[in-house]
Order: C-alpha cells, then structure tokens, then sequence
C-alpha cells in the first residue's frame, strides 16, 4: 500500500532546518497539482538544487521558500511555494492518458500533474512522500490565521505546529480518522459507486469518516447501515493506512451480511451498489489503497 515503503524508512518528526540543493521539492499549486520533473526515465520530483533554476530566471522578486516536511531514509523533503507568475507558466495534466508535449514543459522539464494521476507513478516511495506532503500542504493553508482570535499565525521552532501571534493558541495538524469495510456475501463482494466522486472513479468500498465520540467498529455499523440498508456481523480488522490525499487515516475492516442481503442505496450518497462474484470484480491497477487491496485480495481468494 501507499505508506508501505520498505526498505526506506518513514520519520516524520518535525525538524527545524534549512533546504540543501540535494534535498527534495514538494511543489504544489491550487487544489490538487504537484510539481514533477520529466526526464529520460519518466517522471520524478525536482531537487531544491533544480527548483532554484526557477528562481535564478525571476529576477525582480523572491521565488520560494521552504518548510521542512519530513524525511525518508536519507532523503529530506521540504514544501516549497512557488510564485503565481510562476506557477502560470507551468502546464497542469490531468489524467493517465494525458503526457505533454515537450514544447509544454516549463523549461524544457517542468510540468503539474493532478494528484490523483501522480498517485499512478512509480516508485511508491515517491508517491507516498507526496501524498504525504500534499496533506501536510493542505493543513497549513488552513492555519495562515489563528482558528480563535483571527492573527497571523507563525511556525512554531520545536514542533510541528503553528502559533497565534495574538493569542498564543497552538495548531496543530489534523488527521480524520475513517472506516473502511469489504462487505462479504457468502462468495460475493459489495461494490458501491459514490455520487460524489468523479464519474471515472471505480468501483469501491463503503466508506466514511467516524463521528465524534464514536469507536470504529460502530463506525463501520452505521456507515454500512446508511449507505447500503444492510446488517452486519463478525467484523474484523484488516489493516489500516494513512491517506495524504484527503487528509484521512483509513481503518480498513472485513464483516458478513446478518440476515436480509436486500441493498436500500442511500439516494443522496450512493448512485450504485451491488454485489459482484469474484470473477465480476473488475481489475485494479495497483494496491496502494486498503480499500484496491481488499478487494483484490476477495477476488483471488484470500479474503473469504
């Protein structure tokens, strides 16, 4: 899956340090871009060293700063913020299919790519750091002002916070907790369609974030309850993942139809849902997320 980067090593404690040219760039732009270089050998993310040739070419002002994200293996990885004169000149693509051509790379190298076709790439370890980095980005863009006085906020020196300037309250960042569940029928797989995920999107599981004050397994009772109409029993755990991409951590679980199997969509949530044999189960391309895996592993029999 996404995090699961062995032999390299995760360590995602807060360090108050400056870029070195080798270092790593996590360029992102709007709501779901992220820099990539395209060389000979494909797509990979730029080094502060290649990302301040940026910088040399704009002479008038400041082109980026930096904020250290965290490290992997020997690897550190920085967010860095790029101007919007900048970032205009820079194609954006969004889907699998879609490569630019070489006259649209920004400097002969240089292209945004949708984060959700960048989760497509190799090796996993990249796509990890920028998922990971992607969250980190999108928890910062919401804490520029303190959450209960309005001031300016600044990073703190000695952790992964920001601090009020007025007030002195602390931000810290925020992972919602979700559920995930394969819902199984004797040799049969529920998939749903979500109504408000892209029309491209897959065949899924049920899923949902946990309310506040509620334990994962009725998390998982509710959710399937509300999306599909259907009871469940013997609910254990599979495994859980963090997901940068939305700012989730998914819990993934595994239960059995109690009784009636007759699926109540909900209308306003879930456009399609329907039981699949394993054979019917569409393939998948990789296994980066619990949710693909689970299936994957329903449709070869390792899940029963």
């Amino acid at each position: 899956m996404i995090h699961e980067i062995t032999p390299d090593i995760y360590y995602p404690e807060y360090r108050n340090i400056k870029s070195a040219n080798l270092d790593t760039a996590l360029v992102y732009s709007g709501k779901s871009a992220i820099l990539v270089l395209k060389d000979n050998e494909g797509y990979r993310l730029p080094t502060i060293g290649e990302i301040k040739e940026i910088k040399s070419i704009e002479k008038d002002s400041e082109t980026y700063n930096d904020y250290y994200l965290f490290s992997i293996s020997e690897n550190k990885y920085f967010l860095v913020e790029l101007q919007d004169a900048v970032n205009d000149k820079i194609t954006y693509i969004k889907t699998l299919d879609e490569n630019p051509r070489d006259e649209e790379l920004y400097m002969n190298k240089y292209v945004y790519m949708s984060i959700h076709r960048f989760r497509e790439l190799n090796p996993v370890v990249m796509v990890f750091a920028g998922a990971t980095g992607y969250h980190i980005r999108n928890w910062k863009e919401t804490v520029k002002y303190c959450g209960k006085c309005g001031s300016i906020t600044k990073p703190s020196d000695t952790e992964r916070a920001f601090v009020c300037t007025g007030c002195g309250h602390t931000a810290y960042p925020q992972v919602a907790p979700a559920v995930i569940v394969a819902v199984i029928n004797k040799d049969k797989i529920l998939l749903v369609r979500n109504l408000k995920r892209p029309k491209n999107v897959r065949l899924e599981l049920v899923s949902g974030y946990v309310e506040v004050g509620e334990s994962f397994e009725h998390a998982v009772h509710r959710e399937v309850m509300e999306e599909v109409g259907l009871k469940i029993k013997d609910i254990w755990f599979y495994k859980d993942q963090p997901w940068g991409i939305s700012g989730a951590h998914m819990i993934g679980y595994v239960a059995y139809v109690d009784g009636d199997d007759t699926i109540v969509k909900q209308d306003d949530e879930i456009i399609e849902a329907k039981w699949y044999t394993r054979d019917e189960v569409p393939e998948y391309r990789n296994r980066l997320s619990v949710g693909s895996e689970m299936i994957l592993k329903f449709k070869t029999g390792e899940i029963k």
